[in-house]
């Protein structure tokens, strides 16, 4: 059976893996922590997810405390208002993504967060996101509100052309000869994905440089097993 290449390697979202092209504002404002109340809204594969963990392992790299909750997750760990709190407490920077799939009672803890912090004047800082604009989903108004108060992002997803230039601009800045036709061929065989992408070139170089190869379609499929 042949396995995924996104199941073959270990792959850590950052914001150098993904490519700001559309979303410039977008990647700033995250990495300066600029609002301590953010939310993103991008369609699946628009890099959403990326960047809500790069944000999340931004923070950490700097020393400070951080955790990323799918809204699954979100569930999990947030059976009670008390541990609710507790994720607060021990954690200064939380992301929260796809909310606007959260239950009723999902939707209630998130919004006892929100007045956690913003009644008791913590300095956590909270990012959320969702797949589409909060006024076409069934989110509660008072939680709508609250997340409004912030900083609100529209995050653009990249075309087949916008990709395709987006990863010709960054192999050229970091020196990696791969040409269009393999750039095609990764995008026609992996998921469209910007910062996936990125790092899978990134491991495709790797290889080809052990084993003093170019990089061809062959060898990305000798690689992963394609």
């Amino acid at each position: 059976m042949k396995q995924p290449l996104l199941d073959l390697f270990d792959y850590k979202p950052t914001f150098n893996n993904f490519m700001p092209m559309k979303n410039e504002i977008i990647s700033a404002s995250l990495q300066s922590f600029s609002s301590q109340f953010t939310h993103i809204i991008g369609e699946p594969l628009s890099g959403k997810t990326h960047l809500l963990k790069s944000w999340v392992n931004l923070a950490h790299m700097q020393s400070k405390t951080s955790i990323y909750l799918d809204y699954q997750e979100f569930k999990t760990n947030t059976e009670n208002s008390n541990n609710l709190y507790n994720i607060a407490d021990n954690n200064r920077f939380i992301a929260i993504d796809n909310i606007d799939l959260l239950d009723d009672n999902q939707q209630i803890l998130l919004f006892d967060l929100f007045n956690y912090i913003k009644l008791n004047a913590k300095n956590n800082y909270l990012l959320t996101s969702s797949k589409i604009n909060l006024e076409h989903c069934k989110v509660r108004e008072d939680l709508k509100t609250r997340i409004q108060s912030g900083l609100n992002l529209n995050l653009k997803a990249l075309d087949d052309n916008n990709l395709l230039q987006a990863l010709e601009i960054y192999i050229r800045k970091e020196g990696i000869k791969i040409s269009h036709t393999e750039l095609n061929y990764l995008m026609n065989h992996f998921e469209r994905n910007i910062g996936h992408l990125i790092n899978a070139i990134h491991k495709i170089s790797s290889i080809a440089l052990i084993k003093k190869r170019n990089i061809t379609i062959p060898l990305i499929k000798e690689a992963f097993l394609y």
